[in-house]
């Protein structure tokens, strides 16, 4: 084989080599800027979703904050009624019912939880509604012990003061298992 013979079969075989190795080439950049969008979407909804968890547990905090400022108002008539220093027939229970700081509070809550239910995922929106409805249950036990006040003075083992306790303790579990669900999706590995 003389050389013009050997320089044209090098270049016929030469040729479809870089072709494909362009190809490969051309294809591995598209995946790895792909491959670089999603990570960079995945980093996006993450921090999102941090924020959104962050802010609905601020909303919950400041709930608890006005219900418990609540909770003082109620034990502090209960202790006025139990002393004769307030008559239940002619006191305004009225404000008791609605407090005007607890409803605003949840209303703050129901809108960031709201924001919650676009970024998901499912089981943080779950532990996010079961802490929303026991807060909402507990804004329900002080109004139904407002409603045993009404009656006068209402013994310690009254059941709307366990029901009282009760749905405390139900905010407050529900509270940690939202933090948990909230911590388990931000830690895992994205993707």
């Amino acid at each position: 084989m003389d050389q013009g013979q050997a320089a044209i079969w090098a270049a016929a075989i030469g040729v479809p080599g870089v072709l494909l190795s362009g190809v490969l080439s051309y294809r591995a950049g598209r995946r790895q800027v792909r491959d670089q969008g999603a990570n960079e979407h995945l980093q996006w909804l993450r921090q999102q979703r941090q924020e959104r968890y962050v802010g609905f547990l601020q909303a919950v905090d400041l709930c608890l904050k006005a219900l418990e400022a609540h909770s003082g108002a109620l034990v502090s008539l209960s202790d006025q009624l139990d002393a004769g220093e307030v008559d239940a027939a002619t006191y305004d229970f009225a404000p008791l019912f609605m407090p005007r700081d607890v409803w605003l509070r949840v209303e703050e809550l129901q809108k960031s939880r709201d924001g919650l239910l676009m970024l998901g995922p499912e089981d943080v929106d779950e532990r996010a509604l079961a802490l929303f409805t026991a807060l909402i249950n507990f804004v329900s036990a002080h109004g139904d012990l407002v409603s045993a006040l009404m009656h006068g003075p209402q013994p310690d083992d009254h059941p709307a003061w366990s029901v009282l306790a009760d749905a405390d303790d139900a905010t407050m579990e529900r509270r940690k298992d939202f933090i948990a669900a909230a911590r388990a999706n931000l830690t895992k590995p994205p993707g």
